[in-house]
Parts: structure tokens; C-alpha cells; sequence
């Protein structure tokens, strides 16, 4: 699986916004809680900060008027809200009389934002006179409450940016087993990454239809301050409902899924030296009273479901993980985890040189149940493990008939050079099927041994009922970049279909397609598709009222080649290990698309071109979001181009769009019904917002 960057000139392309990383002030231990519904601070300042230009980032000296002052007095909570001016990024801070930081943030904000900091004045910050601190201050100060000595309190309540805090505490469900069970038949819920335990991004909701989906009008904007977020919000169904999601930054958000207001705002402090795949999360798991959410430094972290307070956090990596790689740093998450009877499922991800686990945890204490090494010693030639990744980069799906969880595994690495990993790789670009109570393998398929193009098989597996030769049998299934959509058997791992190749499928520089890459940079040949793959991580739809899986793929080229002299290195920057080139296509044309797959005869139904995607972009660009059918016969897809679109599920027609002025949006759509409203809810993460539109009110 690829980063967001242009190995040709190690940039990120023109097109993709930066995934920028607040690390908090300290290497660990600084996360940050905020309670929105609740009134818990006494005093609060306002400030507005502008600079001259863009000319740093790091704070001069106190400057008297410039920097105003607080008097803070030990043990008192206080707000901070700071509005960026004029746009340019600053450093938003406390610091003491000289000059030094005690709490704070870098911030990337566009002009007039707001940026609000809580806190608990230390014995610290009591001692001196302390000043937030952008580069220069302008405009006027205020503060709420009784003065700036932190005597006396104030009502007024923390406003964060959008629709903003909820004005009553949030309403208690607990999210039961059973819960999880019906979530994929429940119109009003959705309370795994892309739908019930199997994974199959398609609810019941069924009010709205072709004749009426453009009756959908934006109802809230959240704004977030992460770019690119990747997340797919999770709704529970109380009243009224919870949304639940993720930013690219490790934040965790509660909010009215009616109005968009906030009950609460946890974020996670990653070290000041985090790497990897850092500006990635996809989203959370929810079980009983509990919200779980994974990290780029690879915890798992638990919090309460109603206050956003930390209950645990529990580092996934083994021991043999921390002793072996010099750097572990090389490992993360980015995936959303699941939840099951009082388990939480969780994988890894790979590409820096390393090796992955898929691993059980105790949702009650955070006690690690089993982990199982996706690229086991034995199976591997010499020490070829080491450097396997074998990723299971998204999301497993469960099935409870079968008790199987099924974890899709990503490429080998390095991704090019087959030279120094001789054999099959085991479990590389496979299905792996594990018994969650054992964590033994129950079956695994590879899809494409010893691969050589980053033709990952890591895409969110999806269970669902396939009749096959007359019976009703139990079905997994995965999209592979390379261009397939393979069926599987569910509790034996028989191969019941390989689908038609939905995308063009060329190695330009010999006469076969999956052909050995060119020896050498210098002879770097085109194919289609590129390393992104035909399509990517983003999960996509399967509609048991059609029988149809509809794939958000595109047909986009790249060149590569590998790398003969590629040497496994511990020490040093942390890199990709690619072993070869990945370079950007040359005069050829891309689109982007959605296709209608049938997976029980593997015959291609229609294929619908997204139209606000320019062919000039680079296959690195390119790419949609994942796909969510619904009961009313409507796919919605976004699309690189900023839209999101509506499609008949029959046909593949156009039917209803929406342009949100987004870079791109990755991630797949979120439908549920509100029975009280009779109101029916879309809801997209749009590159830095969240996105939620609304039907009118439906008549029983």
C-alpha cells in the first residue's frame, strides 16, 4: 500500500493537501479532553494573533503589549480561545515571562478560525505572568468571567467552531452484543466501520429512492482542524442519535448526529518523533460504554463513551516487535477497529520494513486475547520475515455464523524487489480467516504469490449469503488492486469466484500482464494499473436486494521498476521500503469510475465514469471513496473531484450530486434513518470537514 507521495520528486503531488500532525507538547502523556456539554473552566480569554508574513513558525521574545498577559492562580481550569488573523500558520502557546513553553500547539488554520486551549493552571504557571503567544497579537482583548485572577466563575459555555456544543448531556445507550448482530438489518444505526459485523456498506434505509433523493439538502458542516481525514463516522441509535468519528490529527469527537453540536473532544498526543504513516485514521469501534480507537504510534486506546475520558490504552506491539526492529515506529494503525462480545479486532500496517500482527483484545481491561504474526518465520526464506510487512491494513469483518474473523492482508515488501524474498510469502496479498475465541488459522488464500507491483489485498473483507448451485452459502469477499474481486466460501476458504477484471490490466514493457518489473530506474516501464492499484483502501458496497458489489476502481497507469542493490536497513530515516521506482505515468489518460460486479456469476453489470475528475490527474490523485448502497436502490460514491455522488443501483444513472468544494474525499458515505424525525441522514468526512445532509420528513 502506498503513501500520499510522489516518489519522483518526494513531494507530496500538487493536489493532495498535507496531513499536518499535532504532537502535542510532550512526547506522551499530554493528551487533550475537552466536555463540551459541561460547564468546566472559570475564567476565559479571547484573543486574536496575526503575523507580518510568512517568516516562521517559532516565538520571539515577550514583547510587552504584543503578548498579553494572564494572572493565573494554581488549580483554577481556564480557556483560552485564540482567532488565527490572517491565516499563517503560529504557535499557539503558554509560556511564562521567559519565553518558555508550557502548554500548547503548532496551528494550521485558515484566516478567522479559532482555536480553543483548557487547562489547569500548575504551581508553574501561577509563579510567573504567563502570555499566549503567536508571533504578534492584534486587535482587542477579552475576557469572560470575573478578571483575569481567576476569581468568580462564568456561565458561558465552550463553543467549539461549526454548529457548535450540545446543550444537554448526552443520552446513555449502551451498545450490547446483540446491537452488533442486528446493525446490519437496522435502518438507524451503524455501528461498525461500514456496516454491521460483515462489513457490507449497505443499510435498509429506504426513504429515500430514485424519485426522491434530491430532496437531500445540507443540513451541518463540522469543521475539524485535520486535513484529509479518512474517517467513517459510526452512529448510535439513541435519541437522539451519537455520531461518533476520527480525524487525521487522532482526534475523537461526539456529537449530536442531529445538529452536529459536541458533547466532547479527546485527542491523542503522538511523539514528537512519530513516523511512518503518520495523518491517518479511519475511524472507531463502540461496545457497551466504550469508544476504541487506534494509533499511528500503534496503542489501542479506550475511551468512556459519555465523558471521552480515557479508560486504557494498550501498545500492540510485541516484544519481539521493540527488540527486533530498531526502530518500532516503523509499525502503525490507521484502521478503524470492531467490536464483538466484549472483543476488540484489530490489525497493522506495514511498508517501512517490519512485519504485522493481527490481534484480539479484552474491550473491558485492554488485555491483549491472542495476536497471530502474519508473516510466520517458518514460512519465510532466511530472514525475509523481518522486512515481510504483510499488513493487514483495513478493517477484519466477523462472521458469527462461521465465528470467523477475516482479516485481508496487504503486499510484501520489499514491494518490487523479489530478489531477497524468495518463495510464496505466505499470507501475503491473502484472506486469512481466524477463530476469534482460539486466534487459530481456520483457512487462508493467496490471491498472487511472491508479488511484485504493490497489488495489495488489503481492502475491507465483506461477508454476506451468495447462493451457489442452488444453495445459500456464507461469502467473503475482497476487491484486489490488481483488478479482481475474489469469493470465497466463509467457513472452508474455497474459491467460489474470480470476477471479471474491472479494470485495464497492462505491463506495457512485456507481452503478459503481471509480468517481472524492469531491472533499474532507467528502465522503468508503464502499467496499468499503477501501484495504487485499480482500487484502494476505501470499502466498498454489496447490495443483497440486487446480488451486486459496486467497486470504486479506476483505470490509472505508473511506471516502475526495481532495484537489484535493495538492502534491508534497520537504522537511519524511516523510508518505504519499496525495492524499486514508482514514477509517475507519461501521456496517458485516467478515469475514475464505479462498477457494478456481480460476484456470483463474476459478470461485469454497468460501469458509471465520475465526470468531475480531470484525466490528466496522476493515478496518485485520481482515486474515489468507497461506495454505501441502500434499501431505497441508491449507490452514493464521493469522488477525487470534491463530489458526492447518487447513483441508480440498477442502472449505474447519475441521479443526484453535491459539490462540497473538498480537494478529494476518500472515505465512504454514512446513511442511517432517524425514526424520530422521519428524517433520512448522509454523512461524508470531506478532506477537513465533516459533511452531513438530510431528506425531508417522511410521512409513515
Amino acid at each position: 500500500m502506498t503513501a500520499d507521495i510522489d516518489p519522483e520528486t518526494e513531494e507530496i503531488e500538487p493536489e493532495e493537501r498535507p496531513h499536518y500532525i499535532d504532537t502535542g507538547p510532550e512526547a506522551r502523556g499530554e493528551d487533550e479532553h475537552v466536555r463540551f456539554d459541561v460547564q468546566d473552566f472559570a475564567t476565559e480569554f479571547a484573543f486574536g494573533g496575526a503575523i507580518s508574513g510568512w517568516t516562521g513558525r517559532a516565538p520571539s521574545s515577550i514583547e510587552g503589549q504584543n503578548n498579553p498577559t494572564m494572572e493565573l492562580e494554581a488549580g483554577n481550569q481556564y480557556q483560552v480561545v485564540w482567532e488565527n488573523v490572517d491565516g499563517a500558520p503560529h504557535d499557539f502557546v503558554i509560556q511564562d515571562a521567559d519565553g518558555n513553553r508550557l502548554m500548547g500547539t503548532d496551528v494550521y488554520s485558515s484566516q478567522g478560525e479559532t482555536y480553543t486551549l483548557t487547562f489547569q493552571a500548575t504551581e508553574e504557571m501561577a509563579q510567573y505572568i504567563c502570555s499566549v503567544h503567536p508571533n504578534s497579537m492584534v486587535g482587542d482583548i477579552e475576557v469572560s468571567g470575573e478578571g483575569v485572577n481567576g476569581g468568580g466563575g462564568t456561565e458561558q459555555q465552550q463553543q467549539p467552531p461549526g454548529p457548535g456544543a450540545a446543550d444537554e448531556e448526552m443520552p446513555k445507550l449502551s451498545v450490547s452484543t446483540e446491537m452488533l448482530r442486528e446493525d446490519a438489518e437496522r435502518r438507524d444505526s451503524w455501528l461498525s466501520y461500514d456496516k454491521g459485523l460483515g462489513q457490507v456498506g449497505y443499510t435498509p434505509a429506504d426513504q429515500l429512492d430514485a424519485d426522491d433523493v434530491s430532496s437531500l439538502e445540507r443540513k451541518y458542516t463540522i469543521p475539524t482542524d485535520s486535513a484529509g481525514i479518512e474517517t467513517n463516522p459510526i452512529i448510535v441509535p439513541s435519541d437522539p442519535p451519537v455520531m461518533y468519528y476520527t480525524t487525521s490529527n487522532l482526534a475523537v469527537v461526539a456529537a449530536n448526529a442531529r445538529t452536529g453540536e459536541k458533547y466532547w473532544q479527546f485527542k491523542y498526543a503522538l511523539p514528537k518523533n512519530a513516523a511512518g504513516q503518520t495523518g491517518r485514521n479511519r475511524g472507531v469501534a463502540v461496545w457497551d460504554d466504550k469508544v476504541y480507537f487506534a494509533t499511528t504510534d500503534s496503542y489501542l486506546v479506550a475511551l468512556n463513551r459519555y465523558t471521552g475520558e480515557k479508560e486504557w490504552e494498550t501498545l500492540m506491539l510485541t516484544d519481539e516487535q521493540l527488540d527486533e526492529m530498531d526502530q518500532p515506529r516503523r509499525m502503525s494503525i490507521s484502521q478503524a477497529p470492531i467490536a464483538y462480545d466484549g472483543r476488540i479486532l484489530v490489525g497493522m500496517s506495514g511498508d517501512f520494513g517490519g512485519w504485522c500482527y493481527a490481534s484480539s483484545v479484552d474491550a473491558e481491561t485492554g488485555e491483549i486475547n491472542w495476536q497471530v504474526n502474519m508473516a510466520p518465520k517458518d514460512a519465510w526464506i532466511g530472514d525475509s520475515w523481518r522486512f515481510a510487512s504483510n499488513a493487514p491494513w483495513m478493517s477484519p469483518a466477523f462472521d458469527p455464523e462461521t465465528n470467523n474473523v477475516f482479516y485481508a492482508v496487504g503486499n510484501p515488501c520489499p514491494m518490487m524487489n523479489g530478489i531477497v524474498r524468495p518463495g510464496p510469502n505466505k499470507h501475503s496479498n491473502s484472506i486469512v480467516a481466524i477463530d476469534l475465541d482460539t486466534g487459530d488459522i481456520e483457512w487462508a488464500s493467496q490471491q498472487l504469490a511472491h508479488e511484485l507491483w504493490d497489488y495489495d489485498s488489503h481492502d475491507t473483507p465483506t461477508v454476506f449469503d451468495l447462493e451457489v448451485d442452488g444453495e445459500t452459502r456464507r461469502a467473503v469477499s475482497t476487491d484486489q488492486k490488481a483488478g479482481w474481486t475474489y469469493v470465497y466460501d466463509a467457513e472452508t476458504g474455497r474459491l467460489l469466484e474470480r470476477t471479471a477484471a474491472w479494470t485495464k490490466q497492462d505491463h506495457e514493457w512485456a507481452d503478459h500482464f503481471l509480468a517481472l518489473p524492469p531491472r533499474g530506474e532507467e528502465n522503468a516501464g508503464t502499467c496499468w494499473p499503477g501501484t495504487i492499484g485499480a482500487t484502494e483502501w476505501p470499502p466498498c458496497a454489496y447490495d443483497p436486494e440486487s446480488g451486486m458489489r459496486y467497486v470504486a476502481a479506476v483505470d490509472a497507469a505508473q511506471r516502475v521498476s526495481y532495484d537489484p542493490d535493495w538492502e534491508y536497513d534497520t537504522e537511519g530515516d524511516i523510508s518505504l521500503a519499496e525495492g524499486g521506482s514508482r514514477l509517475a505515468s507519461e501521456d496517458t489518460s485516467h478515469t475514475a469510475f464505479v462498477q457494478a460486479v456481480d460476484p456470483a456469476t463474476g459478470d461485469l453489470a454497468w460501469r458509471t465514469d465520475l465526470p468531475d475528475v480531470d484525466s490528466s490527474w496522476s493515478h496518485w490523485r485520481i482515486w474515489p471513496g468507497g461506495t454505501t448502497a441502500t434499501g431505497g436502490g441508491v449507490v452514493f460514491v464521493p469522488s477525487s473531484g470534491g463530489h458526492v455522488y447518487a447513483l441508480d443501483s440498477e442502472t449505474g444513472e447519475r441521479i443526484w450530486s453535491a459539490n462540497t468544494d473538498a480537494d478529494r474525499i476518500t472515505p465512504a458515505p454514512v446513511v442511517w434513518d432517524d425514526p424520530v424525525e422521519q428524517t433520512q441522514y448522509l454523512a461524508v468526512a470531506v478532506d477537513d470537514e465533516i459533511t452531513v445532509w438530510s431528506s425531508g420528513g417522511f410521512e409513515e
